[in-house]
């Protein structure tokens, strides 16, 4: 990425610490989608030395428009996406990961994809990749991992002494003030290492990745045993349709 234009786009703000070493060298412009705590945002917008857009969705809403099949609520947000891209007019783009664990995060990396694609078919060059958060392998009793793939190829930015202490200070700051921060940032093993990798313009997003479980479907059961929400955004019933009907699906993308 050196010598280019970088953005970044997450479904959720706290993302932005995973590749804060990243962010420090490249200074790249930075589109986050979903509003979260409002004690994270302030204490990331006083830690980032730079500016942050937010669209400031609100899952909520997302969801609901996910059980009722309005796909016109995320297209909408796909558009705004494509609409930031074409003014920021990156060489890289930089999101989340596909991993089947959070339905937000998939839908960032839909979006991203989709308005990617739109970009390279009016004839612009951009590289598109992603960075790992959280997965559950997809074997009995496997626990969740943080921060990794589990599968190549992929690279790596490895942080100097300056940009890892940057990044320490950053989780600190924010883990101070954001409980769910300071819980998860330790259980990230190699923070010195922010790897990431291409996306390809061929994945299957009907299909979860290979070796993954469809984690947000269990979390999604369990919100709703929990008492939470009275029904669970599932894969199959909700992300595979908002694939389809964006025209991301493998048959779609062939036509």
């Amino acid at each position: 990425m050196d010598g280019k234009r970088v953005a970044v786009v997450v479904s959720h703000p706290a993302h932005l610490l995973t590749v804060a070493g990243l962010l420090h060298r490249y200074r790249p412009e930075v589109l986050t989608l979903f509003r979260t705590d409002a004690a994270q945002n302030v204490a990331l917008r006083a830690a980032l030395p730079y500016r942050v857009t937010s669209f400031g969705e609100s899952e909520p809403e997302s969801f609901a428009r996910a059980m009722a099949g309005d796909f016109a609520y995320h297209a909408a947000l796909g558009d705004r996406i494509f609409h930031w891209l074409r003014a920021a007019r990156p060489d890289v783009v930089l999101g989340d990961a596909y991993e089947a664990y959070n339905y937000h995060h998939d839908v960032a990396r839909l979006l991203i994809d989709d308005a990617v694609e739109r970009w390279r078919a009016l004839g612009n060059r951009i590289e598109s990749h992603e960075f790992p958060l959280s997965f559950r392998p997809d074997a009995p009793g496997a626990p969740v991992r943080y921060g990794e793939f589990v599968t190549g190829p992929f690279r790596a930015v490895r942080l100097d002494a300056r940009e890892a202490a940057v990044k320490r200070e950053l989780i600190a700051t924010v883990g101070r003030v954001d409980p769910f921060v300071a819980h998860t940032a330790p259980l990230f093993a190699r923070p010195e290492v922010e790897p990431y990798r291409e996306v390809p313009p061929d994945r299957d997003y009907t299909a979860p990745p290979p070796g993954l479980a469809l984690y947000y479907d269990e979390r999604g059961r369990e919100v709703v045993a929990a008492g939470k929400h009275a029904h669970p955004i599932l894969f199959r019933a909700h992300f595979v349709p908002l694939v389809r009907a964006l025209g991301l699906a493998p048959l779609a993308r062939a036509a």
